[in-house]
């Protein structure tokens, strides 16, 4: 892979500015995977089903592998350390030129070295760092390379939740674990002194990973357990106290409420300003609801089967729902979901299972 010229890293002077959109990656064709880029929608379209946009851009890789890493401004390609294949990793961006990967074992930073001229013009002298030392992994076939750091006190199975705080003086990747076999405990790894530190008996009370929102003050994450099934999460920001930090749960659900929606998976996406996010939902949708009828209670809606031999055949499909919202605070102080926008996709039928089944693979970039 050649290496990037002068100004190439943000575009140069004459590129035009970089707009952000969604991107989706799926698995649906035999050699790799496919990169969609998606439009937000301007306008609710609930009954409107369409096709998945464009084709992007294809990868070749194996399915499930999960050792690569792929710049869509650059359209590069960059493969993981090969002594640690990634099993169920996190990921964690900071900046334009670092990425944390949380692995089985592991905590790894992947980076661009610096080039001459960003020395030359911002002062810093970058080889004092010490992942840059000899111990570094880099790998002559591109600019990016990986760096060992401190090994986390728990095991990635056990992770529940994850976000990253910004501070004035660096970041802080946060983490909460839980399991049958270990009490609740949220730990922090702080990416300047390079030390993991234990935060208090607590997690946090969304699923998967939380997004720091500058106006709500809060990390922001979606909840996928009974009782908090599609509610949206916002939580203060923890500090030393050891004590858990405090939290609302959104009035309105965000998951699909139509009847003929089964959920299947989905994953959050803050958009980066003004309180604005993007749930991409995967959805089995069942066209005949003749064999079903639908129970309502306060936690969730949940689908029954009549008796065989009482119902005619369905036809199921998957579907990407994508629904784009903005939360605020009432005068009340609740959190409110403002502001739906939603369209739903049709899912390739290449797509495997193990694909829709896991929460979508989707990025603001």
């Amino acid at each position: 892979m050649p290496k990037r010229r002068c100004g190439e890293r943000d575009g140069g002077s004459t590129a035009k500015p970089w707009k952000r959109r969604l991107y989706l990656v799926c698995d649906d064709w035999d050699s790799g995977y496919s990169i969609r880029k998606f439009s937000l929608p301007a306008d609710s379209g609930e009954g409107a089903v369409q096709g998945l946009p464009t084709l992007f851009w294809r990868v070749v890789a194996r399915h499930h592998g999960g050792d690569m890493i792929i710049d869509v401004r650059t359209r590069c390609v960059v493969s993981g350390p090969e002594s640690n294949s990634p099993a169920r990793p996190i990921y964690f961006p900071v900046g334009e030129d670092r990425l944390y990967v949380l692995d089985s074992g592991c905590l790894e930073l992947c980076r661009l070295p610096p080039e001459q001229s960003d020395v030359e013009s911002d002062g810093d002298d970058y080889s004092s760092l010490d992942e840059y030392d000899s111990g570094s992994d880099i790998d002559s076939k591109d600019d990016w390379f990986w760096h060992q750091l401190p090994m986390p006190p728990f095991a990635i199975i056990d992770v529940t939740s994850y976000a990253m705080h910004p501070h004035s003086h660096g970041h802080s990747i946060l983490v909460s674990i839980k399991s049958e076999d270990l009490a609740a405990a949220t730990f922090s790894f702080e990416t300047e002194v390079r030390a993991w530190n234990f935060l208090g008996e607590w997690t946090f009370p969304f699923k998967g990973r939380g997004h720091y929102e500058s106006e709500l003050r809060a990390l922001v994450g979606l909840s996928k357990v009974k009782g908090a099934f599609g509610f949206i999460y916002a939580c203060d920001v923890p500090n030393t106290s050891n004590r858990p930090p405090a939290w609302k749960r959104s009035k309105e659900k965000v998951f699909s409420k139509n009847p003929a929606d089964k959920h299947v998976s989905a994953s959050l996406v803050y958009l980066g300003y003004q309180r604005k996010f993007c749930l991409v939902e995967c959805v089995l949708v069942e066209e005949d609801k003749a064999c079903q009828e639908v129970k309502e209670d306060k936690d969730d809606q949940v689908l029954l089967e009549k008796p065989e031999g009482t119902c005619v055949p369905q036809r199921r499909r998957y579907m990407y729902r994508l629904m784009t919202f903005s939360l605020k605070y009432d005068k009340m102080g609740d959190l409110r979901v403002r502001h739906r926008r939603v369209r739903y996709y049709k899912v390739p039928s290449k797509v495997s299972k193990a694909c829709v089944r896991q929460d979508p693979v989707v990025f603001w970039l």
